[in-house]
């Protein structure tokens, strides 16, 4: 992967929040890649994979609500509907006219359920480890990680507290993983998200009950109509290849990308074959620009 550009850092104003994100590429553009985050991840998950494509695309990664820099929600609300509520409300302030989506697990959940309400919209989606099965495992693992410890002296403290639950991982990609999770505070690395996620006691909202469309990602899933890559990392201990091959044949004309040397966590464990995977799934389509 060439030499990383800096993002841009931006704030928006959206569906009564204030959410933070990274940019690269023309900010004029009305067509742009958006890429989101997986739970108790940040945008800076996409530091390589946004700096590589912005060199031909504008892209955006937005921190959740609740994550990185984007404002806490004071009443805990972290649902699937306010997630979805929250990406519709962006990407109408921010003007755009067309999309093209990747999401990692949660955020893969996310860019489901919009594209499938706003088929208009979205001209792509790349789906990363993002099946219903590793939803509910990835939420009990990260769950797991998260009660190690509130901060942690030292990247090799938190590297030692990491590395249980990526045992594959080099040290480049623990740390790039570790830097996606966590930020430096006062010499300490501490949680980049709500304290609220390391509570167990406290569960992510559920979904309003009347918004059924949000309920069930397989009923979303059937109504996507843009094309779709799923991809797996190669390591991963959440997404079977049987859970892959349920949610390829369930969009039809689907195809699958299996990364190498990754686990669960594609874009940090290997962003420069993610992003080759990306460019060449967009180029086969025939969209040069997004």
């Amino acid at each position: 992967m060439a030499p990383s550009t800096k993002p841009r850092e931006q704030y928006i104003e959206a569906n009564g929040f204030n959410f933070h994100f990274l940019e690269w590429g023309d900010p004029r553009e009305k067509n742009a890649i958006i890429f989101l985050h997986g739970y108790i991840e940040t945008s800076k998950i996409w530091l390589d994979v946004g700096s590589d494509l912005g060199r031909e695309f504008r892209t955006i990664a937005i921190d959740a609500r609740g994550y990185g820099k984007s404002q806490y929600a004071p009443n805990q609300d972290y649902s699937r509907t306010a997630q979805i509520e929250d990406l519709e409300a962006i990407i109408e302030n921010l003007k755009l006219r067309s999309v093209k989506i990747v999401g990692q697990a949660m955020g893969g959940a996310t860019a489901i359920c919009y594209a499938a309400e706003h088929p208009e919209m979205v001209s792509a989606l790349v789906l990363i480890e993002a099946a219903p099965e590793v939803l509910r495992s990835g939420m009990e693992s990260a769950r797991k990680l998260l009660s190690t410890a509130e901060e942690f002296p030292s990247m090799a403290a938190a590297s030692d507290a990491f590395k249980p639950f990526y045992p594959y991982a080099t040290s480049e990609q623990l740390e790039r993983r570790i830097n996606s999770a966590l930020h430096l505070q006062n010499g300490r690395y501490r949680w980049n998200f709500d304290p609220a996620f390391r509570d167990p006691t406290i569960r992510p909202a559920p979904a309003d009950p009347t918004q059924k469309r949000y309920n069930d990602l397989w009923d979303s899933t059937d109504k996507i109509q843009c094309p779709v890559m799923l991809v797996r990392g190669a390591e991963t201990d959440m997404m079977t290849p049987e859970a892959v091959q349920r949610l390829h044949r369930r969009i039809v004309g689907s195809r699958i990308s299996l990364i190498e040397g990754a686990g669960h966590p594609v874009p940090t464990d290997q962003p420069s074959m993610l992003s080759l995977n990306i460019r060449e799934f967009l180029q086969s389509l025939n969209h040069i620009s997004v």
